[in-house]
């Protein structure tokens, strides 16, 4: 993978780290130590932690939680990550934007169990109530969560590609199947399934975010504004909402000031989301051209 400055993330790097000048970064760090906190009892065995590079797309780190949620990874290139949080069998549950480097002693990730869902987890619409996944399309999402816990996007796509193609109204096939594509960098597929699933199953926060994800690295930013806002609607307290929507509008000056309020937002649960509010508050300050 080359190392030359990538374009926006395609958008997202650029968007919610503002303006990190990018190069050429090659330090190693040996040790990178981390920890999960939870307000309530989480058996954190059963999670594994993630770390893709947002600048060397591919490059992914995998970790085991312990019971206590430390976990410890081992040369690590200094740079921005996503952090993802996920079950043992391959399930996102969380997503953070980590810094790693020799200055960052610790990894600090706030497990955010304790916020009220804005519908109850188990609901499922008409949709999929008249169309259950049939047996083979739930072997081959089973066989999807195995090849996704094992840090292999490519062999969990084909699987879910499989699982969609026996049961098209299979919304969590397709949640997941749009998540592969994004570690893959494919994100005009990406939206497409993600639309699909919110066809299908409703908008939740964290399908609306993940949807602008997608849109952030198209291009498509005001589209990207709309799905951001919609996450909030139907859960405001969802940081990666907050981070995603203020880092968008921290791209415009007349849009800081509520830039900054969402990050602040952010800042409470994400330690990642402080560098980007800082970066925002002091873009602010700054004189303005004549």
């Amino acid at each position: 993978m080359s190392n030359r400055c990538p374009r926006p993330l395609a958008a997202l790097a650029a968007i919610v780290y503002l303006s990190i000048p990018c190069s050429a970064q090659t330090n190693e760090v040996p040790s990178v130590k981390g920890e999960v906190h939870s307000d309530t009892p989480v058996n954190f065995r059963d999670y594994r932690v993630e770390l893709e590079d947002l600048n060397r797309h591919g490059e992914i780190y995998h970790a085991e939680l312990r019971l206590d949620g430390e976990f410890e990874m081992r040369h690590i290139t200094a740079g921005e990550y996503q952090l993802r949080l996920t079950t043992l069998h391959g399930d996102v549950v969380q997503q953070d934007f980590v810094t790693v480097n020799s200055l960052v002693p610790i990894i600090n990730v706030y497990f955010r169990t304790g916020r009220k869902p804005t519908s109850a987890p188990g609901t499922v619409s008409i949709t999929q109530l008249r169309h259950p996944p049939d047996r083979k399309a739930i072997q081959s999402f089973a066989a999807a969560q195995r090849f996704a816990a094992s840090g292999n996007p490519e062999k969990a796509a084909a699987e879910l590609q499989k699982a969609v193609t026996i049961s098209p109204e299979f919304a969590d096939a397709y949640t997941n199947l749009a998540v592969q594509h994004m570690r893959m960098q494919r994100f005009p597929e990406a939206a497409e399934e993600m639309q699909r699933a919110i066809a299908i199953a409703g908008p939740n926060a964290m399908r609306l975010c993940n949807l602008a994800y997608a849109q952030i690295n198209l291009g498509r930013l005001q589209e990207a504004l709309v799905s951001a806002r919609a996450a909030l609607r139907l859960d405001s307290d969802s940081a990666q909402g907050h981070l995603i929507l203020g880092s968008l509008l921290a791209g415009n000056r007349r849009t800081l000031p509520e830039a900054i309020t969402h990050l602040e937002r952010a800042a409470e649960t994400m330690p990642s989301a402080r560098a980007v509010l800082e970066r925002a508050q002091n873009a602010l300050q700054a004189p303005q051209p004549n």
